[in-house]
């Protein structure tokens, strides 16, 4: 069983991670590190309780962030991509459609795809999206998934955006 390491980190100090996460207003909130067996690392609220080895959850509301890492396949990302969105819009158990297109930006030597489904299960009243985040580079394709609601988009997007590689420096 892979070993997940979560380091505490006090918000208001520098960190590693090479990106503007926003940092909370209060001097005693704090935010934890995960770092993945593969070399990367997100954070996330303290208050998420929950962790596995491929998901981070706040056990009283629900909410989680799923993750995995694949090498990329000998197809490419954007076929190997375009054969997930079918199969989940394919999905007998959900009413899925595709309501946010693919788009693509890059973030220093890693190209970033997004994506979102809305997904109906058994009731139209009962409508989440699905955001989908990856990050493709050092021969992995690293994804991100997570339920709106109950987790709410800029959240979401705050603890993706935290993505970093850990960097081995050898000497």
């Amino acid at each position: 069983m892979d070993e997940l390491k979560v380091k505490q980190i006090d918000a208001q100090s520098e960190t590693s991670v090479s990106n503007d996460l926003a940092v909370p207003t209060d001097a005693s909130s704090v935010l934890l590190k995960y770092q993945n067996k593969d070399g990367w690392t997100i954070q996330y609220p303290k208050s998420w309780d929950k962790i596995t080895d491929n998901t981070l959850q706040e056990s009283a509301t629900e909410k989680y962030i799923s993750f995995r890492t694949y090498p990329i396949p000998d197809e490419g990302v954007e076929t190997w991509l375009d054969n997930k969105i079918e199969k989940s819009l394919s999905f007998e158990e959900a009413d899925n459609k595709l309501i946010e297109d693919i788009t693509t930006e890059t973030k220093g030597d890693f190209v970033i795809y997004r994506y979102v489904l809305q997904s109906s299960y058994v009731e139209p009243t009962n409508t989440s999206n699905l955001k989908n985040i990856f990050y493709v580079g050092n021969g992995h394709i690293y994804e991100f998934h997570g339920q709106t609601p109950p987790l709410a988009k800029e959240e979401f997007e705050t603890i993706v955006d935290s993505f970093a590689m850990k960097i081995e420096v050898n000497e």
